[in-house]
């Protein structure tokens, strides 16, 4: 007697099941980290200062008198003949030093008012409009007026005189970069994680929790500063869940925008699974 071949079984093992998203994690940063540009030309200045030559010169006094301080110190150094005239204010404004030492300074400046004001998109307009008015303004007035305009500006430029070693910006550099480290470490004491089901807040040295819904979440972006979303994207993130009373601010989010599409992705489902304790699906 035959017998047939059975055919296999279909098989009943459940479908894998697919791994949960693991949410989005947001961190609200100090403001102490757009100080950074200032960090990044130091270290262009502590490098370009370290390959300048003559490194100990100071243009206040003529270069005969630096180069006979040289030699009571060390006989060893050669004379340098016929003493050289001292330099001219402007000169002095033009020399490799000053002009790092003016371009850290301007930078280091810059980072402080980013730090210190918001400037909105609105604002930060009319302020440009301003400048640039006032700048035409003073310029007819020197046309119609003949007036030479850039003698006040040659003279208040002749008066500035500032400059550093490279040791001073190396060590400004190393400063900065140890206090963003302590930041990008200690972000993780105070965030939030926005599951497809609930947003949870971590905060404290212990990882409190705090637990909130997302049904019928709504969130807006905001851009308070341009300044600080031109240097990193930085923004305004606020949450407005149901049943609660306030809405819940999330400031000084960088790169809000993708923040913001991965929010819209989120939230464009909800996650919702029947499972037995063995974690498969009954259907």
């Amino acid at each position: 007697m035959s017998t047939d071949a059975k055919s296999p079984e279909p098989s009943t093992s459940a479908p894998a099941v697919r791994g949960r998203d693991k949410g989005i994690k947001v961190f609200m940063w100090p403001k102490v980290i757009y100080i950074f540009p200032s960090a990044v030309v130091a270290l262009f200045c502590a490098v370009t200062m370290y390959m300048l030559p003559h490194k100990a010169y100071d243009p206040s006094v003529g270069p005969d008198t630096v180069a006979a301080g040289a030699k009571a110190a060390d006989p060893a150094v050669p004379a340098t003949g016929a003493p050289d005239a001292p330099m001219t204010r402007r000169e002095r404004f033009n020399t490799p030093q000053n002009l790092l030492g003016v371009l850290f300074l301007v930078m280091l400046g810059f980072n402080l008012v980013v730090m210190g004001l918001d400037f909105p998109r609105f604002e930060l307009i009319g302020i440009i409009l301003a400048v640039l008015f006032g700048t035409f303004f003073v310029l007819w007035l020197g046309s119609y007026f003949d007036l030479d305009l850039l003698r006040p500006i040659n003279t208040l430029l002749g008066s500035i005189y500032t400059f550093a070693n490279a040791g001073f910006y190396l060590m400004y550099f190393l400063m900065v970069m140890t206090v963003l480290a302590i930041v990008y470490v200690t972000r993780w004491l105070d965030y939030w994680e926005i599951m497809p089901n609930e947003i949870l807040h971590h905060h404290g040295p212990l990882s409190d929790l705090e637990r909130y819904p997302t049904m019928n979440l709504k969130f807006d972006k905001e851009i308070p500063d341009v300044l600080e979303y031109m240097l990193l994207g930085a923004g305004r993130l606020v949450l407005r869940v149901p049943n609660i009373d306030r809405a819940i601010i999330l400031d000084n989010v960088l790169f809000i925008s993708s923040k913001e599409e991965a929010l819209k992705r989120l939230m464009s489902r909800l996650d919702v699974r029947i499972t037995t304790d063995k974690d498969e699906p009954l259907i």
